[in-house]
C-alpha cells in the first residue's frame, strides 16, 4: 500500500466511516455501493482535495480484498476505472490482488480508463510486471494487438505533418478546402456530415497545438500572397503551378486517408472498451474483438432510427408553425430566392421549438463574451448561409463536376464565374468582421427592427463564430477542456478576418450545432440554470394540461441520516403518482459520449431517485399540504407510483438504469401531445392523422402504460426490423 497523504487519508477515513454506517443499517454490499457513489460524486467534499486524493483514498480501503464484494457490485469495475487513471493510487500488492480473486472485474476497469494505451505509465508497467496466467496473457495480446493497430498510421501522420509544418494555418486551411469537395462528387459514398467532418476537426486541431502568433497576423497583402502561391496554381492550373503544390495537396490526402484510419481504428478501441457486448480472443486468422449477441448494434441503429423519426416530428411541426404563421402565403426575400429562404424559415422555427420546448431557451440567448441574441435569428442566421452556400457553391460545383470530372477543374469554373460576378467563389471564403456583418445585417430584419441591426448581427456572428487563436492557446494550456467541432462554430476567425468553409457550412445539421454550441460548448453559461428551471416548468405546464397536479421542486424533510435532495416534479392524477427527476444535456454522437452519460449524470439520476422515492411516499402521508395541493387528499395507499429518469437526450430512451426507466423528454414531450402520427415523414403524417396513443381518452394509468412500454415507438417498430 503506498503512504497516504494527509488528503489520502482524509479521504480513507470518509470511506470506512460510511461502510461502517451503512453496514449495520443495510448491510455489507449496500455499504460498498455507498462508498463508491461517494466516490463518484466526489465526496469527501472540500475544495482542496482532487481526484487523485479520492481515488488514493479509497484505494487504501480494505473492502477491495473483500471478493464477494468486489464481484457482487455492478459497479466496482467503474470505480477501479477511475483510481487506474491516477498512476500512483493503487499498490501493486492490491492490483495483484484483484488480478487473481476477480480478473473480469480488474479487466473491465482497465478497458474503461484505457489504461493499456498509456504503455509509459508506471502503473501500466507494475500490472503487467505482477499479474500472470493465461487468461492475463490472451486479455494484454489483445490490447497489444488494437494498440499496434494504430502505430502506421501515427507514423504516417508524423511524417506527414513534418512535411508540411512549415505551412502557414491559412494554408492549411486552403489545402484542406480543394480536399474537401471531393466529398461532393456525385455519387460518392460519404457521409460529411460525421465521419470526414471528424478527420478535418482532427487535422486543425493539430495544426493549431502548433501554431504561432504569425498565423493569427493577417492582412489583405498576407492573405492575397499566401493564395496566390499555394491555392491559385491548383485552382487555376497552367504552366505556372509548381510541384511544391502538387506535393503539398497530395501529402494532404495522405494524411486525411491515414487520420480517418486511425479514427476508424479508434471506434474499434472504443468498441472494445465501452460495449458490454463486446468479446476477445487470441486466435491466428480471426478478428481479436467481436460481438456476442449483436444487440448492442441492434440498439445504436435503433437510436438512430429514433433520430431520424424525430427530425420528421420536429419538421413537421415547424411546417405547422409555418403555416398557421402565414408564411407560406408570402414571399421570402427575392423571387429568386424565394423557395430556399421558405426552407431555412421552416427549418429555424423547427430548431426554436426543439430549443424552447425541450431544451428550456427563452427568446434571448447569452452570447460568450456578453451580450444576448434572438434565438429564432440566430437560428436563422445559420440555416440562410446553409442554403446559400449549397445554392452558390455545392450545387454549381456538382455541375461543374459532372462536365469536366476533375474536381480542380470544377473548382475552377466555380471561382472563375464567381469572379466575373464580383463574387468570391473559392474554397473557402473571408471578409474582415465588420464587413461580414455589414453583409448580414439584413438577415435581422424584424418588427423591431426594420431595417435590421448591426449590434444584432455581431451578437449573431459571435454565437456562431470560433476564434482560433483563443482556440490554440487552450489547446495548449488546457487541452481536456471540450473543443468545438467544425459544426458546432462554423465561423473561423483568424485574427481581424471571418473565414467560411462552404463545405462545413451548406452540409451541417443546424439543429445540433446550436444545441451543443449551447449546452456542450456552452455547459458553463450563467444562463444554464434558469434554462434547466424552464425544463421543468414547461413539462409541468405540460402536464397540468393533461390534467395531472404538479409540484416542482419539493423538498422533502431531511433526516440526521440523509437529505433527500429537491424533488424536481411530483404529479399526481387518478392514484397515479409520477416521481420525476430530469436530466439535461447535449447531442451525443459516440457510443463512448453514450456510456459517460450512462454511468455519470443517469447513475447520479438513479441514485437521487432511490434516494427520493421512499422520502416522497413518506411525505404524502405525513404532509397534508403537500396532499392538498396534489389532490389527493383521500390517499389509500394503493396509489401507482411510477419513478422516470427524464433526460433530453435520446440515446437511452426506455433503457433501465439501476431499475429506473429512463425516458427521453422529446418521447414523453409527444406522447402528451398525442402527436405519434408526426413521427412520419410529411406524406405519411398525414395518413397516419388518426393515429392515437388513446383511444378510449386520455388517463393517467394509459398516460403511465403508453410511457413504460414505449408504445410511441412500437408502430414504427414494424419498418424498422435489422434484416
Amino acid at each position: 500500500m503506498p503512504d497516504l497523504s494527509r488528503k489520502s487519508n482524509q479521504c480513507l477515513q470518509h470511506y470506512l466511516a460510511v461502510f461502517a454506517d451503512y453496514e449495520k443499517r443495510f448491510g455489507r454490499n449496500e455499504a460498498f455501493d455507498e462508498c463508491l457513489h461517494h466516490f463518484f460524486d466526489q465526496r469527501p467534499a472540500g475544495k482542496n482535495l482532487s481526484w487523485s486524493d479520492r481515488a488514493t483514498g479509497l484505494a487504501a480501503a480494505p473492502f477491495w480484498l473483500a471478493a464477494d464484494l468486489v464481484n457482487t457490485s455492478e459497479l466496482s469495475a467503474l470505480a477501479l476505472s477511475r483510481i487506474l487513471l491516477h498512476d500512483s493510487a493503487i499498490s501493486g500488492e492490491l492490483l495483484e490482488h484483484l488480478a487473481k480473486t476477480v480478473p473480469d472485474t480488474l479487466q473491465w476497469a482497465i478497458r474503461y480508463s484505457k489504461l493499456f494505451l498509456r504503455k509509459n505509465s508506471n502503473l501500466c508497467k507494475l500490472l503487467r510486471s505482477r499479474v500472470e496466467g493465461e487468461g492475463w496473457r490472451v486479455f494484454f495480446g489483445v490490447c497489444d494487438r488494437l494498440v499496434e493497430q494504430l502505430t502506421p498510421f501515427d507514423q504516417l501522420i508524423h511524417t506527414t505533418q513534418k512535411s508540411l509544418s512549415h505551412l502557414s494555418l491559412l494554408e492549411t486551411l486552403s489545402y484542406l478546402s480543394i480536399l474537401a469537395y471531393e466529398q461532393f462528387i456525385p455519387g460518392k459514398p460519404t457521409d460529411l456530415g460525421n465521419d470526414d467532418w471528424k478527420v478535418y476537426s482532427r487535422i486543425i486541431a493539430n495544426k493549431l497545438g502548433h501554431c504561432t502568433d504569425e498565423d493569427f497576423n493577417l492582412s489583405d497583402e498576407r492573405i492575397g500572397w499566401s493564395l496566390k502561391r499555394h491555392l491559385s496554381p491548383i485552382i487555376f492550373p497552367s504552366p505556372a503551378v509548381t510541384q511544391e503544390c502538387v506535393e503539398n495537396l497530395e501529402a494532404f490526402a495522405v494524411m486525411f486517408e491515414a487520420t480517418k484510419e486511425r479514427i476508424d481504428y479508434e471506434g474499434s478501441i472504443d468498441w472494445f472498451c465501452f460495449d458490454p457486448d463486446c468479446r476477445y480472443q487470441l486466435i491466428p486468422g480471426r478478428a481479436v474483438i467481436y460481438n456476442e449477441t449483436g444487440e448492442g448494434l441492434k440498439a445504436w441503429r435503433r437510436t438512430e432510427r429514433k433520430f431520424q423519426a424525430l427530425w420528421s416530428y420536429w419538421i413537421n411541426r415547424g411546417s405547422i408553425e409555418f403555416c398557421e404563421g402565414g408564411l407560406a402565403e408570402i414571399q421570402i426575400g427575392s423571387a429568386e430566392n424565394h423557395e430556399l429562404n421558405a426552407i431555412a424559415y421552416l427549418k429555424a422555427i423547427r430548431s426554436k421549438l426543439v430549443l424552447k420546448e425541450i431544451y428550456g431557451l427563452d427568446d434571448e440567448i447569452e452570447v460568450a463574451g456578453g451580450g444576448h441574441a434572438n434565438l429564432f435569428q440566430t437560428l436563422l442566421f445559420a440555416e440562410l448561409h446553409s442554403v446559400f452556400f449549397q445554392n452558390a457553391y455545392v450545387q454549381p460545383f456538382q455541375k461543374h463536376y459532372a462536365e469536366c470530372n476533375v474536381v480542380a477543374r470544377a473548382l475552377s469554373k466555380l471561382a472563375f464565374n464567381g469572379l466575373v460576378d464580383g463574387e468570391n467563389r473559392f474554397p473557402m471564403t473571408w471578409a474582415e468582421e465588420d464587413k461580414k456583418i455589414e453583409r448580414t445585417v439584413g438577415w435581422t430584419v424584424c418588427r423591431k427592427y426594420p431595417k435590421g441591426n448591426r449590434l444584432t448581427a455581431k451578437a449573431i456572428l459571435n454565437f456562431w463564430t470560433n476564434d482560433l487563436r483563443t482556440l490554440s492557446k487552450r489547446l495548449r494550456d488546457q487541452p481536456r477542456l471540450p473543443l468545438p467541432t467544425l459544426s458546432e462554430r462554423p465561423f473561423y476567425k483568424i485574427g481581424g478576418y471571418n473565414f467560411q468553409f462552404p463545405w462545413v457550412v451548406a452540409e451541417q445539421n443546424n439543429l445540433t450545432a446550436a444545441i451543443n454550441n449551447l449546452r456542450r460548448i456552452g455547459s458553463r453559461r450563467s444562463e444554464q440554470m434558469s434554462e434547466t428551471r424552464r425544463i421543468e416548468l414547461r413539462l409541468a405546464d405540460q402536464l397540468r394540461r393533461r390534467g395531472f397536479a404538479v409540484e416542482v421542486g419539493y423538498q422533502p424533510e431531511r433526516t440526521q441520516q440523509q437529505d433527500p435532495g429537491e424533488v424536481d416534479l411530483i404529479c399526481y392524477r387518478d392514484g397515479v403518482v409520477l416521481l420525476l427527476e430530469i436530466k439535461s444535456g447535449y447531442v451525443r454522437t459516440t457510443p463512448h459520449e453514450v456510456w459517460l452519460h450512462r454511468t455519470n449524470t443517469l447513475r447520479k439520476a438513479a441514485r437521487q431517485l432511490k434516494r427520493k422515492r421512499p422520502a416522497v411516499m413518506h411525505a404524502l402521508i405525513q404532509d397534508a399540504a403537500l396532499r392538498t395541493r396534489l389532490g389527493c387528499t383521500d390517499l389509500r395507499g394503493d396509489e401507482h407510483l411510477y419513478c422516470w429518469i427524464i433526460d433530453t437526450s435520446i440515446e437511452l430512451d426506455q433503457q433501465l438504469i439501476d431499475g429506473f426507466l429512463v425516458v427521453s423528454l422529446e418521447t414523453l414531450h409527444l406522447i402528451l401531445r398525442d402527436e405519434r402520427q408526426l413521427l412520419n415523414p410529411a406524406e405519411k403524417a398525414l395518413d397516419c392523422i388518426n393515429d392515437t396513443l388513446f383511444p378510449d381518452g386520455f388517463s393517467a394509468l394509459r398516460f403511465a402504460e403508453v410511457v413504460e412500454t414505449g408504445a410511441v415507438w412500437m408502430t414504427l417498430d414494424k419498418s424498422w426490423s435489422d434484416p
